[in-house]
């Protein structure tokens, strides 16, 4: 350590400045590594509205949109559940592909058309198996 007061940093206190910075980039890196582990989402072009959702008779879903994300998404199966509330609480669930312990879930609320001009509410929930 230097006595004078040129304010020069001796040698221990440039070991636990460099100490300090290495500490905080490390949690800086630990930070972005699982943050972007979470962030992953196979569902994430997923377009709720190409599904064609029909329930005037009955509920049905256009299962062809549902294989074409197999082929382009990074999944190896897909569930799409549709329940109308105060309507039809059961609902319908239309499955293709396989099922893996991998599951990743987005629920979606739209408002469909029923007969005579009438929308009624519905929820859709798609499962994705990776």
């Amino acid at each position: 350590m230097n006595g004078d007061s040129h304010g020069d940093m001796g040698f221990a206190e440039a070991i636990v400045s460099m100490v300090a910075v290495a500490a905080v980039i490390g949690l800086y890196f630990v930070f972005a590594a699982t943050s972007s582990v979470v962030a992953y989402d196979p569902l994430e072009g997923f377009d709720v509205d190409a599904l064609e959702t029909d329930i005037a008779d009955g509920i049905d879903v256009s299962e062809s949109y549902m294989f074409m994300c197999l082929g382009t998404m990074d999944i190896r199966g897909m569930s799409v559940n549709v329940t109308i509330p105060h309507f039809d609480d059961t609902g319908r669930t239309f499955s293709v592909g396989s099922v893996t312990d991998l599951p990743y879930s987005q629920t979606y609320m739209r408002v469909l058309d029923y007969d005579n001009g009438r929308k009624v509410p519905a929820v859709i929930e798609v499962i994705a198996y990776g």
